[in-house]
């Protein structure tokens, strides 16, 4: 697939700053006419569309939103996403936009501005959703100057408005029931990958809890976070530290995937092992035992992402303005799995 021509092409062929070459395509005033005669013609030869860099300095509004998460196979993520749509949308319908849902495969990961949302100029802001998106694909749009909003999820790096649970503080209140109402002293994290902010928020939480009691930290990484992936990583804990009387799990299809484990293993819950979860997806509480977890309000979480992406597109993107980073908080939710009579 050719490359799509982009405004620093045209600059560098025209010879001109690559401000001068959107003044010329937005039809604004303060450009010599000879420029801006070289400069449409330089586009024109290169066949340039207008992209989302173009398109952000103009006036003319599409209505239209766009909310971007990663296409899972089978996916808590995708579950805790259907959680943020619900927010996402009502908050749109009450601003008067539009939402335009995307899942974002390999492919696309790798060209982020071919998306045909932003190729084809149909929103004017993005949401972008999940740990799982991956940081260049996220900085090649955020460059092109389209408005942006993190959602579950923040770069290390640069700084981009971004929505985000209490992770850290959550996971630490939930290890620590276990710690002192459970007396448990051995303990296994079953974690996301390390590139992950809320794997790594999580695990932190975890780790901290267990500093707090003196008890040693066991951590487990796995590639992807569903039920299937918390089975393996559970059966991999059971043999390397048969001692085990409890786990803490970074989401809840991985705690259902070490409570299947542990089941097939002859392992009673809550009797022999206690399990617990974060996000409160729809099947825990129908789970049996019921799933002790942290519920994440996502549809708030939804809500705020595009209060916030709304005053980022009313905002003139030449100026400078302060980068806001949310934390919505969480409840926990004590259930069965770990050992308590149930009660929320």
């Amino acid at each position: 697939m050719t490359k799509q021509p982009t405004l620093r092409d045209i600059a560098k062929i025209a010879g001109v700053s690559t401000s001068t070459v959107s003044r010329v395509l937005n039809d604004q005033p303060g450009i010599g006419s000879e420029t801006r005669v070289h400069v449409l013609a330089v586009a024109q030869e290169l066949k340039f569309v207008p992209n989302a860099a173009a398109r952000s300095l103009a006036t003319k509004r599409t209505g239209n939103i766009g909310f971007v998460t990663y296409k899972w196979s089978v996916s808590s993520r995708f579950a805790a996403a259907s959680l943020d749509a619900v927010g996402i949308n009502e908050e749109s319908q009450r601003l008067g936009y539009h939402v335009v849902s995307t899942l974002a495969d390999q492919s696309d990961m790798a060209n982020a501005l071919q998306l045909p949302v932003v190729r084809q100029n149909r929103v004017d802001g993005l949401v972008l959703a999940g740990p799982a998106l991956k940081p260049s694909f996220i900085l090649e749009l955020y460059n092109s100057g389209l408005p942006i909003v993190l959602l579950d999820n923040a770069l290390q790096g640069t700084d981009i408005d971004c929505v985000l649970h209490e992770n850290e503080l959550s996971t630490f209140r939930l290890t620590e029931h276990l710690i002192r109402e459970h007396q448990h002293k051995k303990i296994v994290f079953l974690s996301g990958p390390v590139t992950w902010l809320s794997s790594r928020e999580r695990a932190t939480g975890y780790r901290n809890a267990l500093a707090e009691a003196s008890l040693e930290p066991y951590v487990i990484h796995m590639p992807t976070t569903t039920v299937e992936t918390g089975m393996d990583a559970m059966k991999a804990a059971l043999d390397q530290a048969p001692e085990l009387t409890a786990v803490a799990a970074v989401n809840d299809a991985v705690a259902i995937g070490a409570m299947r484990a542990c089941k097939a293993a002859g392992i009673s819950i809550p009797g022999q092992m206690a399990v617990v979860g974060f996000d409160n997806i729809g099947w825990t509480q129908l789970h049996e035992p019921p799933l002790t977890t942290v519920h994440a309000y996502g549809e708030e979480m939804g809500r705020q992402a595009v209060r916030r992406l709304a005053e980022l597109i009313e905002l003139n993107p030449e100026e400078e303005h302060a980068r806001l980073r949310l934390r919505v908080g969480t409840k926990l939710l004590i259930r069965r799995s770990c050992g308590c009579d149930a009660h929320e």
